[in-house]
């Protein structure tokens, strides 16, 4: 009798009135680097979405940091102000800077990860964080550059810093430390570009395991890929 019970209250319940499925949640990457690879023109940055199982207003936030002058300086003394632009304006700059542009994903996603990205996209906005393309020697906190930026959600203390990380390279590693939050790695879902606006752009679709070593960075680097 107890189990009916239980049986029939489940059953009512899923199907009540304003009761529904938890929403969906997207995560889109994207690297950039000119060829042949030079670090001051690489670039990584994302869009996350949220598509309501219930209807209604899909949400979209994108993550652009870059310096406020668009002009990215390896060797620069100081941190300095940072800027976060809209993947539209970040693709335009690409293409006037004759960068490539990779995607990884679109990805579905825990909403832990989505909130976290949110919540780190709100703190770059808020100008209280400076953009610097070397940033090892500064906290977090202080100054981040645009991979560091993403990671940071991750784990807040630590910089993975090293000849050759930023670019295409960073696109792996950072598939690579959000694993725990990507469902079915494996699976894109490909309607999300459309979300976005990316669907007529010119992109090199990556999969979830392309890592590419800074050992193709460095042959790039001197004209050899």
């Amino acid at each position: 009798m107890n189990r009916v019970l239980l049986l029939v209250t489940i059953v009512v319940c899923a199907t009540a009135p304003g009761v529904s499925a938890a929403d969906n949640y997207y995560f889109t990457l994207f690297t950039a680097e000119a060829t042949p690879y030079r670090a001051e023109k690489t670039h990584t940055f994302f869009a996350i979405t949220r598509i309501p199982q219930a209807g209604g207003q899909v949400e979209n936030h994108e993550m652009s940091w870059l310096p406020a002058t668009l002009k990215v300086r390896g060797v620069a003394l100081l941190p300095e102000k940072g800027v976060n632009l809209s993947v539209a304006d970040t693709l335009a700059l690409c293409r006037r800077e004759n960068m490539r542009v990779s995607v990884w994903g679109p990805f579905q996603i825990q909403p832990e990860l989505f909130n976290k990205l949110h919540n780190q996209i709100t703190r770059l906005e808020t100008g209280k964080i400076k953009y610097k393309g070397t940033d090892n020697l500064y906290p977090s906190p202080i100054a981040m550059n645009c991979y560091h930026a993403i990671w940071n959600v991750s784990d807040p203390f630590k910089k993975f810093v090293g000849p050759f990380t930023s670019g295409d390279a960073t696109g792996g590693k950072t598939v690579h430390l959000f694993r725990e939050w990507i469902i079915t790695p494996e699976q894109t879902h490909d309607d999300i570009l459309k979300v976005i606006g990316v669907d007529q752009e010119v992109l090199t679709r990556r999969s979830h395991d392309y890592w590419p070593s800074h050992r193709q960075a460095f042959r790039s680097f001197l004209g050899r890929e």
